[in-house]
């Protein structure tokens, strides 16, 4: 009688952690929310524009641990992207991301898209700002992204570690 105790309240527990991680990924899509902390950003080209928010789409499905709406959005970015001169590099890598079903795989790839889409959007700010995050721990030699959002919102470990990083820079 004791085990089944025992078992029923480690069953308990792991389903309260569940929860708890799953409410910390939901407050990254409450959008309620997010425009209170979301700063507008402008581009000076359209094309660069839906790109962004096609990878702010991708950085989302990545922290949501989301494979399968990852991919459909690297298939997204990729259509953006095609539109943009001097994109081909980030344009291979949301091809690599729509690929696979993996979300470690679709991570790994997604610190190289990080930065290729740095120098993108970093040439077409027109007003307003972006953050470039940085998580010490990704892929034990660090990596990169890019956020609308001042929150840390890791898309390398998702809700395992929901909050590691540090804002790098403010890209204007």
């Amino acid at each position: 009688m004791n085990n089944i105790r025992m078992i029923l309240a480690c069953f308990l527990l792991t389903g309260a952690t569940i929860s708890s991680a799953q409410q910390k990924i939901q407050l990254n899509h409450d959008h309620s929310k997010m425009e209170k902390k979301q700063v507008v950003v402008e581009f000076s080209d359209e094309n660069v524009a839906d790109a962004y928010e096609h990878y702010e789409h991708l950085k989302n499905d990545l922290v949501g641990s989301n494979p399968g709406d990852a991919k459909k959005a690297a298939m997204m970015l990729g259509k953006a992207l095609a539109k943009i001169e001097g994109a081909e590099t980030a344009l291979a890598v949301s091809a690599q991301i729509a690929e696979t079903d993996d979300v470690q795989s679709q991570r790994k790839a997604f610190s190289k898209l990080s930065e290729a889409m740095e120098s993108i959007v970093r040439s077409s700010i027109k007003s307003g700002k972006i953050y470039k995050d940085y998580c010490p721990m990704a892929f034990k030699e660090g990596a990169y992204w890019l956020s609308s959002i001042e929150d840390i919102r890791n898309p390398y470990y998702g809700a395992r570690m929901l909050n590691c990083g540090k804002i790098e820079e403010v890209i204007q």
